[in-house]
């Protein structure tokens, strides 16, 4: 054990039912940190080029980041991690929510899980115990039902991560649910978990992390919770409309978030969360409209789209949902009265699901979209990807490539609320034409052939999320080169404003383009990385870096003792950068294997709208990109001498000598 880690991770083989306690080298962290850092560094050895993703030799990781359980602001998350169904390369999904700050109380920095166990099991971690228990009779429940059973068994001060049964039914864009309504949802990772059979994670303990200077550490908390509380205080009515209102703009003409600003921000996050500026973002382009073709004004006008945004949603809150040592509670719970839907108590929706299953489907019914949020939480389904497949689904019908017969006898109508909750449906249990929809946009395409492939909006295999490139381009090319490919998550909009980029930005001396400038965007992005990298893999909240400056080498040095400056910092995030990168080169996976939809990218572009006449340049963004972060054209790999310099040279030698 030493200082800000415990050193400890257990690897456990279902095959053989065998858990053992693995003590890590203390250098790993301070090359990788945590969360998916540390976890793309054990996988890239661990998992065999060409492994089947639903095969036992896949690993999937749990892993807190490394100021998880320290008690920081914003320090509530955990990522997982292991090799996508979706894509064929790397895959991680990140979470919030309670589970990452219970799990590093165990004693534990991580769990690794191979193999396929022969029924189904669930992992029970209490304290040091660590043992494997039959769950067949947890087979079938939905994530909600399952962690109130085990809660009901072990205790309602354990925490648990669960599948539902989409999981099980190895739904390609399957999620892993904590807490029951926390979603790791992007790369399909629940569907490799209910490959293995492992039904469930349940933990519980009270170790303490260890930390450097405990004094130091609150010293520094302290004088960050005193500028975030003065930030977060009330503004005056007026103004809190206001900027609720404009916040999108805000960010689109370039404000830097201090101040005023910044202020606004926090507000609107601890009143709203993500639900709010749904109606903005239509209206501006940010958020896409009818599978990407349509237009926020022209086919989803502000009468519509108001109904799923803001006050519409929020005056259905019940009670608001804290992530652990949140500071914002962006989460909440809301309840509608039911009329045509069966619409419980759940989880409210976010940014993304309330476009995802509104605006992309021409959908302004709100029980609806509740409704199927709630779905998709207690089946384990990333909304994401499941409105991009009812979108998809839509436009076959419309298109004519989707016949009625191969519909079920569906109303494939754009804004049918009942059309889309019954999709949801078929897909999580692979019934009918969810079948076919449940392998994603890409696979669905290839299947029904006939022009498909152009409505299937999906980089990889991933669908994209619900931020228009065109809106903001350097979006787009983060869609595209990413090693997990069409994640909003990857590329903040509006980031390069926030204190902490900008520091950054200096130390490394770029300029941010233009809007729509294509020359610098590579760079730019390349930046952003490694900022998302640092705060991410620290187990931060990435929403905190439109907070203001998160003091995250200020506490890492704190926790550990370190003492690191800014610019080892940044190398550590470059690190993890192209590990991430090597990873898919070594499992087959290469940049020109990614590519932006062609709508997204804006050929042909819309000829009405606020993103009329606009196309994309991302082929010279991506190349940029590869240039900046180090890469050999010849080989398509990350070059000898970028991973040389950064202590990689296992890496080098190991792609060397499979002719990458």
């Amino acid at each position: 054990m030493s200082d800000g880690i415990f050193g400890i991770v257990l690897s456990v083989d279902l095959s053989q039912g065998q858990i053992v306690r693995e003590t890590l080298p203390d250098q790993i962290y301070r090359d990788f940190l945590g969360g998916y850092g540390l976890g793309v560094r054990m996988l890239y050895n661990r998992i065999p080029p060409g492994a089947d993703p639903f095969g036992a030799d896949n690993v999937l990781g749990f892993l807190p980041g490394l100021l998880t359980g320290t008690g920081v602001p914003f320090s509530g998350r955990f990522m997982v991690v292991g090799k996508s169904p979706l894509t064929g390369g790397w895959g991680e999904a990140n979470c919030g929510g309670h589970f990452g700050p219970v799990l590093r109380s165990t004693g534990l920095d991580g769990v690794f899980v191979k193999g396929i166990a022969s029924n189904p099991v669930y992992l029970l971690i209490d304290g040091e115990r660590a043992e494997l228990h039959d769950a067949s009779h947890l087979w079938g429940l939905d994530s909600v039902e399952t962690v109130q059973r085990l809660q009901d068994t072990i205790g309602e001060d354990c925490r648990v991560v669960t599948i539902g049964p989409a999981g099980e039914n190895k739904v390609l864009f399957s999620a892993i649910m904590a807490d029951g309504s926390r979603a790791a949802a992007r790369s399909g990772l629940g569907a490799v978990m209910g490959a293995k059979r492992l039904k469930a994670i349940v933990v519980r303990g009270d170790e303490r992390v260890p930390l450097y200077d405990q004094a130091a550490l609150r010293g520094v908390t302290r004088q960050y919770a005193t500028i975030f509380k003065a930030n977060a205080s009330p503004l005056p009515g007026f103004v809190f409309r206001l900027t609720k209102t404009f916040m999108p703009l805000l960010r689109l003409l370039r404000f830097k978030p201090s101040g005023g600003p910044i202020s606004a921000i926090v507000y609107v996050y601890r009143e709203y969360g993500t639900c709010s500026g749904v109606t903005l973002a239509t209206e501006t382009g940010d958020a896409p409209v009818r599978n990407w073709f349509g237009v926020g004004g022209r086919d989803f006008p502000v009468e519509r789209s108001g109904r799923i945004s803001d006050d519409s949603v929020i005056q259905h809150q019940v009670r608001k949902y804290f992530c652990r040592n949140c500071p914002v509670g962006c989460g909440g719970f809301v309840k509608l009265e039911p009329k045509r839907f069966p619409v419980e108590e759940g989880r409210k929706p976010e940014f993304e699901t309330l476009v995802a299953f509104g605006t992309l489907l021409l959908n302004d019914d709100l029980e609806s979209i509740v409704h199927v949020n709630n779905l998709c939480d207690r089946y384990g389904i990333d909304t994401i990807s499941a409105g991009a497949c009812v979108a998809f689904a839509l436009e076959c019908a419309e298109k004519g490539i989707l016949s009625s017969d191969k519909a079920d006898g569906l109303e494939l109508e754009w804004g049918n609320a009942e059309t889309v909750v019954a999709l949801v449906e078929k897909i999580a249990r692979r019934e009918g034409i969810g079948d076919l929809l449940a392998d994603g946009v890409k696979r669905a395409a290839e299947k029904l052939g006939r022009g498909a492939d152009s409505l299937a909006m999906h980089v990889g295999g991933q669908e994209l999320p619900m931020h228009d490139p065109r809106y903001e381009p350097v979006v787009g090319v983060s869609y595209q080169v990413d090693p997990t490919p069409a994640r909003h998550v990857a590329c903040l909009s509006g980031l390069y404003e926030n204190d902490l980029m900008q520091e950054i930005i200096t130390l490394e001396g770029i300029s941010p383009p233009e809007r729509f400038e294509a020359h610098g965007k590579g760079r730019l992005l390349a930046s952003i990385n490694r900022v998302i990298h640092m705060v991410s893999c620290s187990g931060l909240c990435i929403y905190s870096l439109l907070m203001g400056r998160p003091p995250v080498l200020e506490w890492i040095n704190a926790a550990t003792g370190w003492n690191l400056s800014m610019e080892e910092l940044v190398r550590v995030a470059q690190r993890i950068q192209l590990m991430r990168h090597a990873f898919n080169v070594r499992h087959g996976v290469h940049p020109q294997d990614f590519r932006l939809p062609e709508r997204a990218a804006g050929r042909p572009p819309l000829s009405e709208g606020p993103l009329r006449g606009v196309t994309l340049d991302v082929e010279t963004m991506a190349q940029e990109y590869f240039d900046v972060i180090g890469w050999d054209s010849v080989t398509d790999a990350p070059s000898e001498q970028a991973l040389s310099s950064l202590g990689l040279e296992d890496i080098a030698r190991d792609l060397a000598q499979r002719g990458t």
